[in-house]
């Protein structure tokens, strides 16, 4: 027939006796205790993602609290939204609603 030995099998002991009455495991060598990841990543000038604060989120819960509970969308071109909002932040409003408000107060004042 086949007279090929068959490949040994490592299970990680080592056997004396056909009934392995003289059983001894192995011993593997201790491991070294690996430093935090942070710690070399700083050291070797790498940033993590989240270095920097990320602005805080608006949920409905906010909005109800101040009796904002009606939402107005209109389309506008981009540069009409950055107008806005530059506006908006030169007049030193808090809420783009207040910044509404000043104008609609502007133009009913006009008229």
């Amino acid at each position: 027939m086949n007279d090929r030995k068959r490949g040994g099998l490592d299970i990680g002991y080592e056997a004396v006796g056909p009934d392995y009455t003289d059983f001894k495991p192995r011993t593997l060598p201790h491991a070294t205790p690996v430093e935090p990841a942070g710690r070399s990543a700083q050291e070797a000038g790498f940033t993590t993602r989240h270095a920097t604060p990320a602005p805080p989120r608006i949920d409905g819960r906010s909005l109800r609290s101040t009796n904002r509970t009606a939402q107005l969308n209109i389309a506008v071109s981009p540069e009409t939204k950055e107008r806005f909002w530059s506006l908006a932040q030169a007049a030193g409003v808090q809420t783009g609603e207040d910044f509404l408000k000043r104008l609609m107060d502007g133009l009913v004042g006009n008229q």
